[in-house]
């Protein structure tokens, strides 16, 4: 019985992608791999294969190891990607040692992945492959899940409150801008508690940027150096700048965090938070001889810079802001990390609180 492994492919790929498809060839092992675009026919795409597993979620990581290349669809089902109940992992080794345990999982209404044998289910002769997937993710044959066929959904940050962001915002601050903002959730969805803000984002990415739009006063779509520098030509004065997890996904930090600087009014407060490069996950992995770039996270493909306490301290001077502090955000504790912290402890300069620390959060004003 041939089975193949099909990318129901949107946005242009990027890294984070390209990793997430081998993740998907290797687990599944299907003998091979095809992207099919959203409107092309479904009946020609399914042809000559006896069965198809289809991932339309990239953001999804496959938990492998469990059998998932051996398995096959029941006659007659829709075999789902169940997302497993998984304790805390912060990176793909600690996900993977998670699922090796045969992790009970919750078959989900929109699959990240389905297999399903297309004899059972033929196409409509005007079918396109997006309408095709979408009815078989909502019915009609029966959902039925396996072990060996689970994904983690790593989730978008933006889309819920950053409480360790919007505690710091000062209580008198009206105008504040979101660089980055993502879905907008981070910042805004606090403007319930605080009728007085006036939250305006920044977002390059378009999917995003609309689903911020019904958060923010307002969003400004476009790359985030270019949307600052206009709104420094325009006059516009913010009282306070969130760089909420941004900073590591730019070429040139200090150029971007100058950039913000312009436009702060007097007595700004600027917030900034990074994923800290010394976590004992990111650190233990490193000693394992692993590194693995994942859809989001400590390890995001998306990272084109690493930040540790004193680099962070470093971008904020070199860019015109005066640091009033660098707090530690420790996050969920990773698992094992009492083991691989006594072994940190026999080395005398070992920083344990940079073990233990997810993310950085500064605070700083003007210069």
């Amino acid at each position: 019985m041939t089975r193949a492994l099909a990318f129901l492919t949107g946005a242009t790929p990027d890294l984070g992608s390209r990793f997430a498809r081998l993740r998907w060839r290797r687990a599944v092992g299907a003998a091979h791999s095809v992207e099919w675009g959203a409107q092309d026919p479904a009946a020609a795409a399914l042809a000559g294969t006896d069965v198809w597993f289809v991932v339309s979620d990239l953001s999804a990581v496959p938990l492998a190891g469990a059998g998932m290349e051996a398995l096959e669809p029941r006659a007659g089902c829709v075999l789902v990607a169940a997302v497993p109940e998984v304790p805390v992992a912060h990176t793909l080794r600690e996900l993977e040692a998670a699922g090796q345990g045969g992790l009970p999982g919750v078959a989900s209404r929109s699959p990240s992945a389905i297999g399903f044998r297309p004899s059972d289910f033929p196409p409509g002769a005007t079918d396109t492959v997006s309408q095709y997937v979408q009815r078989l993710q909502a019915g009609p044959g029966p959902h039925v899940s396996h072990p060996a066929f689970q994904a983690i959904v790593l989730r978008d940050p933006s889309d819920q409150e950053r409480p360790e962001l919007t505690r710091r915002i000062p209580s008198g601050a009206r105008r504040i801008l979101d660089v980055g903002c993502g879905a907008g959730a981070g910042i805004a969805a606090a403007k319930a508690r605080n009728p007085a803000w006036e939250v305006t984002g920044i977002e390059k990415d378009p999917r995003l940027a609309s689903l911020a739009l019904s958060r923010c006063n307002r969003v400004l779509e476009g790359d985030l150096a270019s949307v600052l520098a206009e709104l420094d030509r325009a006059g516009e004065r913010f009282d306070a700048l969130v760089f909420a997890d941004v900073l590591e996904h730019v070429e040139d930090p200090m150029a971007a965090l100058a950039l913000g600087r312009r436009v702060a009014a007097p007595g700004a407060r600027l917030l900034v938070s990074v994923p800290n490069a010394g976590h004992l996950s990111v650190v233990r992995d490193l000693v394992l001889g692993r590194f693995d770039p994942v859809p989001a996270g400590l390890t995001d493909a998306g990272h084109l810079r690493w930040f540790t306490r004193a680099f962070l301290a470093e971008a904020l001077a070199e860019s015109g802001w005066q640091e009033e502090s660098i707090e530690s955000e420790p996050g969920a504790e990773p698992p094992a990390a009492a083991e691989f912290l006594a072994l940190a402890a026999a080395w005398p300069d070992a920083d344990r609180e940079s073990l233990s620390t997810y993310q950085w959060v500064a605070t700083a004003r003007p210069a």
